[in-house]
This record gives structure tokens, sequence and C-alpha cells, in this order.
């Protein structure tokens, strides 16, 4: 569901995406998830658009730009599958090709290409029918690097298509036509203020919750390219600039505040209370988590468990949403941001930082909102 705030010359839209300020990021997103689960049916649709809505036009940076999209992160290995596959060097001579398939591994600093060509890095990977990444339906141009002993591939993605294709995973269809384009503008905004201070000078934004779901171009309905193209080049802004246009599905009652979450006020991302998503089939969820998996991901977070291994919710935030998380064992004992924590434990699992964290046998049950 989608709710829309305007205040003076701000337009907020609180609705999934949720990456910290560029240039000020934390360990981890804040604490305004996003759930997955779309609601059976379109919710009531609450009032209309203002007619005094100050819109601004999609700055320079968007001129014949496209949006990097960076695809799972550090990978080992690649497999891209299509038609004629071709490769060519960052200079955009042919270096590669192939058909069917090909499996990318890295040496080092360079791309092993199959099981035969090393490749200097970066190259760029095409397809005219369009390729599969590791099995899943993407783009037909996609950037692989490799850095550090890993594989880097990020797509190169149109912003129009781009913005109709992460409300297609956003939202559901049956939500209404203005609710939809409303996610379309929020959708493009994020990723033009990503686009002026990207997360790493590789790419813009990433293809999961830290950023905006992107799984691809395929799949997607008309009723979201409609609501790009209906409001193609219009954007969120606040006092002539791009607003930090971050959204969710399910807030669990009440947003955060952006300071809280960020540690970085906004002024327009104040925590108001919220009852439209009460029936919101991700507004409760609960987490089992296993001793193995809390000893997990205390190593991942500096301290080595034993079988006395304590984990609990240290501060709190105004909202409730847990700030840090203490984490104790074998006489040492650390208090580490709660985003970190849910990062570590997985997104999918810790749906919030609204949450309760109780042990439960030979684990922990964490259970939350939104």
């Amino acid at each position: 569901m989608l709710l829309l705030v305007f205040a003076a010359a701000a337009v907020l839209l609180a609705g999934c995406a949720g990456a910290p300020p560029r240039g000020e990021a934390p360990s981890a997103p804040p604490a305004l998830p996003a759930g997955r689960e779309p609601a059976p049916s379109a919710p009531p649709f609450r009032g209309g658009v203002p007619s005094a809505l100050p819109r601004l036009k999609v700055p320079e940076i968007a001129s014949g730009r496209p949006v990097r999209v960076l695809l799972g992160g550090a990978q080992k290995e690649i497999r891209i599958a299509g038609e004629s596959i071709r490769a060519w060097s960052a200079a955009g001579a042919p270096v590669a090709g192939g058909e069917g398939a090909v499996a990318l591994s890295v040496i080092g600093e360079k791309i092993r290409w199959g099981a035969g060509k090393l490749l200097d890095s970066p190259i760029d990977v095409a397809s005219p029918s369009g390729m599969r990444i590791d099995g899943k339906p993407l783009v037909a141009r996609v950037r692989v690097s490799a850095r550090g002993a890993m594989l880097y591939a990020v797509a190169v993605v149109p912003l129009e298509e781009y913005v109709a294709a992460v409300a297609s995973r956003e939202a559901p269809p049956s939500f209404h036509p203005e609710a939809l384009s409303a996610l379309a503008v929020a959708v493009r905004t994020y990723a033009l203020l990503s686009m002026e201070k990207p997360r790493e000078p590789t790419h813009d934004v990433v293809a999961g919750v830290e950023d905006q779901v992107f799984e691809g171009l395929d799949h997607v309905a008309e009723v979201f390219r409609k609501a790009a193209a209906a409001t193609r080049g219009e954007v969120l802004s606040y006092r002539g600039s791009l607003a930090r246009a971050v959204f969710h599905s399910t807030c669990g009652g009440r947003t955060e505040n952006a300071k809280d979450a960020w540690g970085s006020d906004v002024p327009y991302l104040r925590s108001v209370a919220c009852d439209d998503c009460l029936e919101s089939p991700a507004r409760k969820w609960e987490y089992r988590m296993t001793a193995k998996e809390g000893k997990r991901i205390a190593l991942s977070l500096g301290v080595r468990a034993k079988e006395d291994l304590k984990i609990s919710v240290a501060v709190r935030s105004s909202t409730g949403r847990a700030g840090k998380i203490r984490i104790s064992s074998n006489g040492v004992s650390r208090e580490v941001a709660a985003a970190a924590f849910r990062k570590e434990a997985g997104y999918a699992r810790v749906k919030s930082l609204k949450m309760e964290i109780v042990p439960v046998g030979n684990g922990w049950s964490i259970a939350g909102e939104g």
C-alpha cells in the first residue's frame, strides 16, 4: 500500500526502496523494509493527487543515461545463456563470443571466458534476444568486472524500462492506476538520485531490497508500463532538488524517523502513524533462528560464540524499532547496529527492525511487524 504525504514544497512517497543517503551509508539498510507479499486485492484508494503538486523535469543526468544495476553482488562464477552472445572490451573491441551459454569465472583481476580465454576486466556482454544470468531472465546487455577475485555483473537498463520493471515487482497489478503512477514517480526519483550519487563507481543501485527490486524486463504487465509512460519525466522534489523517495509495503503501524534509521536527519521523512497496512499479509512475521545460525551471525559481527550465546535488543528508537543488538558469549559482550544484524540474518527472514528477540529452546524466536 502506498502513502502519499504532501508538506510545503516537499513530496514524499512512503511505500520498498530503503537505501541510506549516498555518501553516509551505514552497514545495512534502514528499518523501512519491504514485504514482498502483495495484498490479494486492490486496497481502497484514499484521496487524489493535489492539483498544486510541484514537479521537476528529469535532470540532465538522465539524458540518454541508463541505470546501472548490480545483479546478485560478488560472485565466483556467472553463467550467461542466450543466442549469439558476444563480448567487447572496455574500448569497444570484440574479444569473445559463443552460442547457447557461457560460464564466466575469475582469475585474479581477469575474467575467464568459458574454459579458454582470459580477458581484461571489464567486458560488456550482450545478446540481441536477451540473456539469462544464473537462470534469471534479465536484459540484453551487462558489464562484468573482476575485482578482489570476485565477479560483478551490472545490468545497463534504460531509465523508463527500469521504472516499469521495478514497479512490477514492488506492487501487484491490481493496485489503483493512480497508486501505480505514484509508485512509478517514486521509483524514478529514487533511481535518479542514486545516479547522481552512486553507491560505487561501477553501479548506481543494487537489484534487491537494499535499493529497489529489479528482476529483469520480462513479465512486466502493461499496467506498469502505462504507469511509467503516464508519469514520464516526473519526479519528487524538495526545495528544488530531488527528494529521497524511500518506500516500503508495510510499516507495522508507524514509520521511522530518518535520523533514527540512518543517523542523519531528512526534514520530510518524519515518523507518522499509519493504519493503511493493518490487513497486509506482511504486517506480522516470525523467524525461528537456530543456535547454529546465531553463532554464524555472531561470528560475522565480531563475537566468537560458545554454547552460552545470548542475543537481545539493547537500544530502541523512538518508534520502538531495534537500534542496537547485544551479542554476548564466553565473557565477551558487544553491541552492534540492529541494521547490521538484520543484514547478516537476511532481509527475507528478519523483515523489519520493529521486532522482539526471545530465547526459545535451542535458538531464538524473532517476531515483528512491518
